[in-house]
Formats: C-alpha cells, sequence, structure tokens
C-alpha cells in the first residue's frame, strides 16, 4: 500500500503539467466562469455593460433591460473545442451545453421598467486527461496510467428588474441564487507485477448568491456609460469523497467521506462605454474581479487572487425599419478580449486572448437567428497547458409586443 500512496500522491502533484484534453483549466474553483450569455455578446467579445441590444437579453448589466421594445424569449447552444499542448503533446477534445433559457419582459418603454428570469450557467466544468506512469519507488520501477474527467458546473437562477428615474439614466437590479455539482474522477492503473486499480471521486454540490447592480447613462443621443458590481455572498460546499483500490479478486479498501465547508463566490466591478457612429457602436469594457478565498477543489502551488479583463467591440446591427431589405435587417458584430486568469501557479498568470465575430438574422417581424465564432489562447504559464479554442453559439430570440403603452398626460 506504500506504493499505491506514493504513486497517488505523484499523480496529484503532476495534473496540471501534463494535462491533456478540453477546458483543462477548469479543473481549479468553481470552473470556468461564464461572462455574458448569447451569441451577439459573445461575437462582441463579452462587452456588454453599455452595450444595449434590440433582441439580445443582458445579463451583465440589468440596467438594459427596460430598453427592449418587446417581450422576448431566448435560449441557444454553445460548441467550444479545445486544442491543448503540454510538453511535445497535443490533443483536441470539444464539448457542448445549453446556452440559457431567458425570459425578458418589456413592461414600460417610457419608465424602462423591464423584468428578466430564466436559468444560466454560471461555471462550466468539461475536462479530460490522460498521463503514462513510470516511477522508480523503493528500487522498483512502477508503470501504468492515470486518467482524470471532470463534469458539470454551477448553474444560476436570475431574476432581474430596471427602471428609469430619469429621462437619461437607467438602474437595475438582479440576484442570482446559484446551486449546482461538480464531479472530478481519477482512475490509477498500474500493469505487471502488483497489478491494481485506484480510484477517487469527488463530488463538490455548491450553493451561494450574488446580487448585481447596474447603471446606465446617455449624457448624450451618442454616448452611453454603464457600471456594473456583482457581490458574491458566502458559498457553501458539500464534498463526498469516495476512495478505492481494487486487486484482482479483491477489494484492498474501499471509504466514503462527507465534509462541508464555506467558499467565497467572486465579486466584480465594471465599467462600460459605447458610442454611436452612425448605425455603427463602438464599445469597451473593463472589469476587475476579485477570487480571493475560493476554496473549492485547489490544486498544488495555486493561489487564488484578483483578476482584470479588457474587451473591446463593434456592431452594427441590423435595421428595425419595416422598409429595410432583407440584407439591411442583417446585424454583423465583433470583439477582442484580453483576460487575466483569476489565479497564480508558481507565481505565474495565466493569460487570454481572443477575437471574435457574428452575425444577426432575422426571421419574421420579430424573431432572431444569432451565431458567433470566437478563437482564442490561454497561455502564459511555464511548463503548464497552452489552450489554443475555438467557440460556437447559436442563439434564437423571438419576440412579441406584451404591454402595449398607453396615453399619458
Amino acid at each position: 500500500m506504500k506504493v499505491v500512496f506514493a504513486v497517488f500522491g505523484f499523480i496529484a502533484t503532476s495534473y496540471l503539467a501534463t494535462a491533456q484534453g478540453g477546458a483543462a483549466y477548469s479543473t481549479i474553483g468553481l470552473g470556468d466562469e461564464r461572462t455574458s450569455i448569447g451569441a451577439v455578446y459573445d461575437a462582441l467579445g463579452g462587452t456588454a455593460i453599455a452595450m444595449p441590444n434590440s433582441h439580445a437579453i443582458n445579463t451583465v448589466n440589468p440596467a438594459l433591460l427596460g430598453m427592449s421594445p418587446m417581450t422576448r424569449l431566448q435560449t441557444g447552444y454553445r460548441f467550444n473545442q479545445h486544442v491543448n499542448t503540454a510538453d511535445s503533446r497535443t490533443i483536441a477534445q470539444n464539448n457542448g451545453e445549453i446556452d440559457g433559457l431567458l425570459a425578458l419582459f418589456s413592461v414600460d418603454t417610457a419608465l424602462g421598467i423591464g423584468v428578466s428570469a430564466g436559468l444560466l450557467p454560471y461555471t462550466s466544468v468539461n475536462m479530460r486527461t490522460a498521463l503514462p506512469l513510470r516511477r522508480e519507488i523503493d528500487g522498483r520501477v512502477v508503470e501504468g496510467r492515470s486518467e482524470r474527467s471532470g463534469d458539470g458546473g454551477v448553474s444560476a437562477v436570475i431574476l432581474g428588474a430596471s427602471f428609469r428615474p430619469l429621462p437619461s439614466l437607467y438602474v437595475g437590479a438582479s440576484v442570482q441564487p446559484l446551486f449546482g455539482s461538480i464531479t472530478y474522477s481519477d482512475r490509477v492503473t498500474i500493469s505487471g507485477e502488483g497489478n491494481f486499480t485506484m480510484t477517487e471521486i469527488s463530488n463538490y454540490d455548491t450553493r451561494g448568491l450574488v446580487f448585481r447592480t447596474g447603471l446606465f447613462w446617455q449624457p448624450t443621443a451618442d454616448l452611453g456609460v454603464g457600471f456594473v458590481a456583482a457581490l458574491g455572498s458566502g458559498g457553501s460546499v458539500i464534498n463526498a469523497n469516495r476512495s478505492a483500490a481494487f486487486r484482482p479478486g479483491a477489494v484492498s479498501f474501499d471509504t466514503v467521506t462527507t465534509t462541508s465547508f464555506t467558499t467565497v463566490i467572486p465579486s466584480s466591478f465594471g465599467l462600460g462605454l459605447s458610442y454611436r457612429l452612425g448605425r455603427s457602436i463602438l464599445g469597451a469594457d473593463v472589469v476587475h474581479s476579485n477570487h480571493t478565498g475560493v476554496t473549492v477543489q485547489q490544486a498544488p502551488n495555486v493561489i487564488p487572487t484578483t483578476s482584470n479583463r479588457v474587451s473591446l467591440a463593434l456592431s452594427r446591427p441590423g435595421s428595425t425599419s419595416l422598409a429595410a431589405t432583407f440584407a439591411e435587417r442583417i446585424g454583423l458584430h465583433a470583439g477582442a478580449t484580453y483576460n487575466q486568469g483569476w489565479f497564480t501557479i508558481n507565481n505565474n498568470r495565466l493569460t487570454e486572448l481572443s477575437v471574435s465575430g457574428g452575425i444577426d438574422f432575422p426571421m419574421g417581424e420579430s424573431a432572431v437567428i444569432d451565431a458567433s465564432v470566437t478563437v482564442g489562447t490561454r497561455s502564459g504559464i511555464p511548463g503548464f497547458v497552452s489552450d489554443t479554442f475555438g467557440r460556437f453559439v447559436v442563439t434564437v430570440s423571438i419576440g412579441e409586443l406584451w404591454f402595449r403603452p398607453f396615453a399619458r398626460e
């Protein structure tokens, strides 16, 4: 059994350095965080704080909810392709998920009253690793294979509303109860003499809450300024862990333990600007987030810290005029993003760079199909995985006029 635990300890400190397949860095903390929902904002590089859109539901800045002219339903699908490289090994893997289910009720456009509700992903975990083993322990050469997988993530129920207290000012707030389950499975197989298999399955059941408030100010008809603050409450985690080792025809041990602990739910603050040039809109976001105190699934030498994200966007929304041609009603979007990782490994920081683009296809008077493509890289930690990724998102938005305006004195 000394060999069993020695090998397992060696693997636990080696995973990140040799991880291959899927979103390798989602194995840290709560997983890969979602900065925005929907193909439109994905095409804009996540730029959303001061970027109103007539049909895309904004989950980043609740102040923009009241600017939609119609009640809308929105859902979509998100496909991810990863090519991970570590040392001389390269492997490709893909995964996908439903990209939220949202509803926006445009109650009163004159007063800027909009109400939203829905279910959306907050974080996502999807990774696979494979590691050949060869190590000398107590004079013996041990060979085998280790495998690790991670699935799940944290979801959020979102309830938000907005109001316009002044002609040029919109305010909004939302609450997001968080819930989710993340499961990691480790399997070690040692071949040859002393053949055995060891497995460990850890499940993290996570609960929490995020309060979000936002402002959108239009000092002129062309300039927009947005501000967002997202405050996370203390999260609770229940970790169920099962460890077992099997030899041919026998069970060496099989134990289950359950522990409870708390974790920080990250907070963030963001500032956004937008400027209209004819039909086109230029936009930029700067977001600062704080992950210090996140205690879920921390790997060796990983330190949660603060991070910054900067994104730039150019949007040319399609015309909403009934007299417009089909080509004039097509919208085009583009964006670029720089994102610091929210943790350090051996005092090195992960860096993400990406560019994106998208298009809106009108379907009738109020339905729209949006599509976006993003390509980028995540790297910057010597000796660890470099992740080149591609992302494809398709969103369907259906609108209808539920609340008709009435005469005001």
